[in-house]
């Protein structure tokens, strides 16, 4: 497994911006455009950069005619998580939040989520939290972000996304527990719960940078995952 993160501020400088464009595919250029904010822009081509670095290392490209590359493509899963297309047996997820994106790359079915620190009612949240996890929530202002981070990045895993009830499952463990769906939820929800419960998902948490949290999950216990801070200004240098 690799986990990359980086500090996207320095494309507010439009000439760095405009230069670095070119390493994201006409798909992903298409999508930036069509954002209207400028942070959002930039978040999402530091994702798109993160993802073609790490694809690169690993002999994977997403632009054609790449040297000692195989060109891939993306394509969406069932429930629109998005894939690479061929057999290279390399899994992806990608996240960005504030001032940071984040990628994570490894062999099996992934998931990753990073959030900034802000301010949440956690009243309103207690829904979506198991009464173990509602528990935990008092422990420190923290907890929450902690909690959230780790559903976001199982639910991205497992490819489930809103199709699965974020209280049907437990991440206080670094291996996620499933629980059985309350007889109030819809037909899918529970569809949905009993499909994620097929496969074992483990949990790892770090907090990479000042004001951030940062989880990732996979179908394999996650040891000694230290974070990797790149900076994106240095990702493709000598490479044309």
């Amino acid at each position: 497994m690799r986990v990359l993160i980086t500090n996207i501020s320095p494309l507010r400088d439009e000439a760095l911006y405009e230069e670095l464009l070119r390493y994201v595919p006409a798909e992903r250029q298409e999508k930036i455009a069509r954002y209207g904010k400028p942070e959002d822009r930039r978040r999402s081509l530091g994702a798109g950069l993160l993802l073609e670095y790490g694809l690169r290392s690993l002999g994977c490209s997403l632009l054609s005619l790449m040297p000692g590359t195989e060109t891939v493509h993306l394509v969406r899963g069932a429930h629109g998580k998005p894939e690479l297309s061929g057999e290279t047996g390399v899994h992806f997820n990608l996240s960005h939040a504030g001032d940071y994106a984040a990628a994570v790359f490894d062999e099996g079915a992934v998931g990753i989520d990073v959030e900034r620190a802000r301010r949440v009612n956690v009243n309103v949240m207690r829904r979506q939290f198991t009464a173990e996890e509602n528990a935990y929530l008092q422990s420190g202002p923290d907890a929450f972000l902690w909690l959230w981070t780790r559903k976001e990045s199982y639910c991205k895993a497992v490819g489930e996304g809103l199709h699965l009830p974020l209280s049907s499952f437990d991440v206080l463990e670094n291996q996620v527990a499933g629980r059985t769906a309350p007889a109030a939820e819809a037909a899918e929800a529970e569809t949905a719960v009993r499909k994620a419960d097929a496969g074992e998902f483990y949990l790892y948490t770090e907090a990479p940078v000042k004001d951030y949290v940062l989880s990732v999950c996979a179908g394999h216990p996650i040891t000694g995952c230290l974070v990797e801070k790149v900076d994106l200004r240095k990702l493709f240098d000598g490479i044309s």
